[in-house]
């Protein structure tokens, strides 16, 4: 059995995911950011509020960070692949075998 080679535009997915993914994250912690402060300044007293919106508020920064990195590493990653992409010249060759 003759297998094609792998698909040259298959090895960029890691890269869109890894920055998809981080500002995602950096979005939902925004999102969720703002309903952790309007639960704990609503709450009226309650406890398990408090505790609830306070809890929310130390996890949401370590979230964004999480995703900044995560969204910076996906765009140098990204930015190494066009790089590469470009200077590899054999176009023609590159696109020639691709799976279909």
């Amino acid at each position: 059995m003759n297998e094609a080679p792998p698909n040259p535009e298959q090895r960029s997915n890691g890269a869109l995911l890894c920055f998809a993914i981080g500002a995602g994250l950096v979005i939902l912690s925004w999102f969720l950011g703002i309903g952790g402060v309007l639960t704990t300044a609503l709450s009226g007293g309650d406890p398990a509020a408090v505790a609830g919106g306070i809890g929310m508020l130390i996890a949401l920064p370590l979230t964004a960070i999480a995703g900044i990195i995560l969204a910076v590493i996906g765009g140098i990653w990204m930015m190494a692949r066009v790089v590469a992409d470009s200077r590899d010249g054999s176009e023609e060759k590159r696109y020639r075998d691709v799976q279909r």
